[in-house]
């Protein structure tokens, strides 16, 4: 535990704006703030509508708690990148084009960090003794802030190492490396790794130098960083699930409502996250597969690949009258927009989780106890299900792009029911002793805040 006779020390956590990053970084916030306790501040700095939102989420699922993390707006107008007004966070992207610029944008904040470094800092220089930085990887140049002022600095993957160092060593070596007749590679760095060409992200194809600058540029630190000496795994950062809401009749209540009806694990919860999404095409077969299992299921539809990921979702992107046929069945739920992924998870109906496999929904999947059916979309989710499947067994994969009916329903049978990989994360988190922990305090001590 902390030395609670300590003062004035400060660390200041810097996400990139997207959904999963922040998930992680709120994850690590409360961490930090649980286990220091007296004579730390933590402050989250971002761009000051994403950090209206964060102060806004974490005022409501602390409410009642003297637990307290600040926030630090830096300057932001997104007029001056070329981005539509409002467009500070990934969230907020209609266009995935403008992705490359709010992530350019990144490098013109610079000049805003050392005013969150000062934040609760009033009369005294920030100095190692007294500030450590923690950045994502997507804001790397926060190292060189660090090292000009002396500070502690340390990067913060908020996605799983394998599936990390896997990206960024074919990041590193393609198009060098040739795929070999059977449409595999082996990387010279994890020469024991084989790839196959299906396992690629797309943005390797696209055919636009500017993925290939962004990735290299924030993912040179992410390669090193499990390597070094103050590269030490922490986790699962896991949001806790909210407070049961009143009956108020709303889209979150009747969907947990209708779980209430479900038998013991027999539902499929099926979401692929916040920035991803399949092709209409792919909808279609997806939908028969789900009609073909028989099985419950709740489905968190958004509008499919070549439109607005945030805008309405339109009938026609599926089959005529199955949402109908769910609805009057009693045997499925098509949710449109958001729906409440840590309730559902955590309820005993949810027996599989149809998931892209980003790195907060691998976590909180299994945290409650729910095999995964993985469809991997984009950058390391591809390795995420690799080691998954192959390393953990709590993952069974239904496609890479291309799907077929007769495999999705192959594996929701296989995995509906499989628990047993909770027991082992429960091990890792223990209160005392467990390995998760043990890990973090030698986190705590690299960088000086104990």
């Amino acid at each position: 535990m902390a030395d609670t006779t300590q003062r004035n020390r400060h660390v200041v956590l810097f996400p990139f704006p997207a959904q999963g990053h922040l998930a992680g970084f709120l994850a690590l916030a409360r961490l930090l703030r649980r286990e220091l306790q007296d004579g730390v501040t933590i402050t989250i700095v971002c761009t000051p509508l994403t950090v209206a939102a964060l102060r806004s989420s974490v005022a409501d699922a602390d409410a009642g708690s003297s637990s307290s993390i600040s926030f630090h707006a830096l300057p932001f107008v997104p007029a001056d990148h070329g981005l539509p007004a409002d467009c500070e966070s990934t969230s907020s992207l209609s266009n995935r084009g403008d992705f490359m610029k709010l992530f350019e944008a990144f490098d013109d904040f610079l000049s805003g960090l050392t005013g969150g470094v000062h934040k609760g800092e009033e009369n005294e220089e920030p100095t190692a003794a007294n500030v450590c930085v923690i950045a994502d990887v997507f804001v790397s140049w926060t190292v060189d802030v660090a090292r000009r002022h002396g500070l502690a600095h340390a990067f913060f993957l908020s996605c799983g190492a394998f599936g990390s160092v896997i990206l960024h060593a074919l990041w590193a070596n393609m198009p060098a490396l040739p795929f070999g007749p059977d449409g595999t590679l082996r990387l010279p760095e994890h020469p024991a790794v084989v790839i196959h060409r299906s396992q690629l992200s797309p943005t390797f194809t696209c055919g636009d130098e500017r993925w290939t600058r962004a990735r290299a540029h924030g993912a040179g630190h992410a390669a090193a960083h499990p390597r070094r000496r103050s590269g030490i795994p922490l986790g699962p950062l896991v949001r806790g699930v909210p407070a049961s809401d009143k009956d108020d009749g709303g889209n979150d209540w009747r969907i947990l409502r209708w779980l209430d009806t479900q038998r013991l694990s027999s539902v499929v919860y099926i979401s692929f996250g916040s920035q991803n999404t399949i092709r209409a095409n792919q909808m279609a077969e997806l939908a028969a597969a789900l009609e073909s299992t028989g099985r419950p299921f709740v489905w968190a539809v958004r509008p499919p690949v070549g439109f607005d990921v945030n805008g309405a979702f339109r009938d026609e992107w599926l089959p005529g009258g199955f949402e109908a046929r769910a609805r009057a069945s009693g045997r499925g739920l098509v949710v449109r927009g958001w729906a409440p992924q840590l309730r559902i998870l955590a309820h005993a109906a949810t027996g599989a989780f149809l998931s892209h496999c980003g790195w907060n929904s691998v976590l909180e999947s299994l945290t409650h106890g729910v095999p995964l059916l993985g469809w991997p979309l984009a950058a390391e989710k591809f390795y995420n299900v690799k080691i998954l499947a192959e390393e953990w067994g709590a993952c069974v994969e239904v496609a890479r792009g291309n799907m077929e009916k007769s495999r999705v329903v192959e594996a929701v049978e296989k995995v509906m029911g499989d628990t047993a990989e909770s027991e082992a994360l429960s091990r890792a988190w223990a209160e005392d002793g467990g390995s998760s922990r043990a890990a973090l305090h030698d986190f705590f001590k690299a960088m000086h805040l104990l």
